[in-house]
């Protein structure tokens, strides 16, 4: 073994360079054309590297189960209407736990973006966006950030809205009080066992937004500890 690949426990030793793992993309698309347009982009940057392509949720899942992306670049319009890119949007993200989702689509049905920012997905560009704007996007998502393109259409305001629905009460009542959508989102992924900032970047709000949301859960729940909530809410069957 060379001194350039020794690691301590705190990372590289002095002098070393720095070893970084190249990032693994998938891409989702119906159109042959876009993929290899897409490839070809993603080819030139050497942080990047396409573990396979598919135009279907079903190639698309036997790739992903056999090789894992970091990252999976998708068009919910697969040709069928939204239905099975929005699925295949919410399987990947409940089957791989870390991956991060960009939507890449020319869909501007309001609904659909909706649908896709609730489950989770880190990001929404627009088709037409310039390639360099494609390839920030993809970063930033490799980073932990979120990136919803505002300029081709109304994700921003979808996104916005998205937040808002913390403050709507849902018809679910528990130990006396009445939870809000957020704070059932929230529950949901403490259930999974997601950190407070994992939680954060699935729901694209901040860490400590999570935080208040998770003591109010321990109020309106009526225990004093993060792990009774997920106990107590499993015994009544809510999670």
């Amino acid at each position: 073994m060379t001194t350039d690949a020794v690691l301590d426990a705190r990372g590289a030793e002095p002098g070393a360079p720095v070893v970084r793992r190249t990032a693994r993309l998938l891409i989702v698309d119906g159109e042959a054309i876009v993929r290899y347009g897409l490839r070809q982009l993603f080819v030139s940057d050497p942080d990047l590297m396409v573990v396979g392509e598919a135009a279907t949720p079903r190639d698309a899942l036997v790739i992903a189960d056999r090789c894992p992306p970091d990252l999976v670049v998708l068009d919910v319009d697969l040709g069928r209407g939204d239905a099975p890119g929005v699925e295949l949007a919410r399987m990947l993200l409940e089957r791989h736990r870390g991956v991060r989702v960009l939507v890449l689509t020319g869909c501007r049905d309001r609904d659909v973006m909706m649908r896709t920012v609730r489950m989770g997905v880190h990001g929404y560009v627009r088709k037409g966006a310039e390639t360099a704007d494609i390839l920030r996007a993809v970063h930033a998502l490799l980073r932990g950030e979120s990136v919803f393109d505002t300029r081709g259409g109304p994700a921003g305001q979808v996104v916005v809205d998205v937040l808002r629905d913390e403050d709507r009460p849902v018809a679910r009542a528990f130990a006396g009080a009445m939870l809000t959508e957020r704070e059932n989102q929230v529950l949901r992924l403490l259930a999974v066992g997601m950190s407070n900032r994992e939680i954060g970047r699935r729901l694209v709000i901040s860490e400590a937004t999570v935080k208040f949301h998770v003591r109010n859960l321990r109020d309106k729940l009526e225990v004093r500890r993060r792990t009774e909530i997920v106990y107590t809410a499993t015994r009544q069957g809510i999670v």
